[in-house]
């Protein structure tokens, strides 16, 4: 990868992102596809646009069949076994965006995409025993699908954290030479700009279940793609862990409050970091750059032991 292409990528992703999502608005508008207020959990002032996840999904299945997946037969391969989990679970966001799946429905097809990616090459190695490892690897998934999908409460905040743990994951790739797992992060990096642009406070679309399944996928696959060398794998698991440290600590902080309360932990609710910062009285654009200093930490952690360790 030379600093060209990678400027190309992020260039091209970014701008098609853009433009994609601005259609995406107007789509919405045209078949009345809207997320409504509703005086309680939704508190936007308006109904807003929600096709923009399918409109993140379709820019970067775009940039990646045109720019990263026509390198070479291996490196088509290996994106498509990124890029098909990734889509399944985008139609299983958009089936809850429209039907509203029952929690356990959700959950096995979720368990379903971390079959896939196993199935198309993602592996862990950290039990020795290949059934356990797929297992892990599935639990993996489903965990930053719904850390994604959970954080995706604010304007803004969803999209900038993918977009942080992007940049780090392909820093992290560069070093180590992988150089389709770097495009892959830039990619992910113009993307999210490109969606941010019009999801920023105050929000003119939502990206719905469907983005939110789409890009939690797409972090959770790369960042077990990382394969540092002659890293001790603890360090290896630690990288990674530092990498979606946000959605981590806010899905554990949720589940805890609700198994606290005695509320079930798929509940829907006002009661994720964001609106805690809210209600100390931070802005939403102040309290999702607020949050976004723990993805930095992480990142940056991530980053500096990836280069101590190269």
């Amino acid at each position: 990868m030379n600093l060209l292409q990678a400027a190309a990528v992020l260039i091209g992703s970014g701008v098609l992102s853009w433009v994609i999502v601005t259609l995406s608005i107007r789509l919405a508008h045209r078949l009345e596809v809207f997320d409504h207020p509703d005086g309680g959990r939704k508190t936007q002032a308006r109904p807003i646009p929600k096709l923009g996840g399918l409109a993140v999904a379709l820019a970067f299945t775009a940039v990646m069949l045109a720019g990263v997946l026509v390198t070479d037969r291996l490196g088509f391969v290996l994106g498509l076994g990124v890029l098909v989990p990734a889509l399944a679970a985008a139609v299983i966001g958009f089936m809850d965006d429209r039907s509203h799946l029952n929690p356990y429905v959700r959950l096995v097809l979720q368990a379903g995409v971390g079959l896939l990616a196993w199935l198309l090459g993602t592996r862990i190695a950290l039990s020795g025993n290949e059934v356990v490892d797929a297992i892990l690897l599935i639990l993996w998934i489903m965990v930053i699908i719904n850390g994604t999908n959970l954080l995706d409460n604010s304007d803004g905040l969803a999209a900038s954290t993918v977009l942080i743990m992007s940049v780090g994951a392909a820093i992290v790739a560069a070093i180590y030479g992988q150089a389709l797992v770097s495009l892959m992060g830039i990619a992910m990096v113009g993307v999210s700009v490109g969606y941010l642009w019009h999801n920023w406070f105050p929000a003119k679309v939502y990206m719905g279940d469907a983005g939110a399944y789409f890009l939690g996928t797409l972090v959770a696959i790369m960042a077990v793609r990382l394969k540092p060398e002659g890293v001790p794998p603890a360090i290896g698991v630690l990288i990674v862990v530092l990498l979606v440290l946000l959605p981590l600590v806010d899905t554990t902080y949720v589940v805890i409050k609700r198994l606290r309360r005695g509320v079930h932990p798929f509940t829907a609710g006002r009661d994720h970091l964001s609106h805690v910062l809210q209600g100390q009285g931070l802005s939403v654009p102040l309290s999702v750059v607020t949050l976004q200093g723990i993805s930095i930490v992480g990142v940056a952690a991530a980053v500096v032991l990836a280069y101590a360790y190269r």
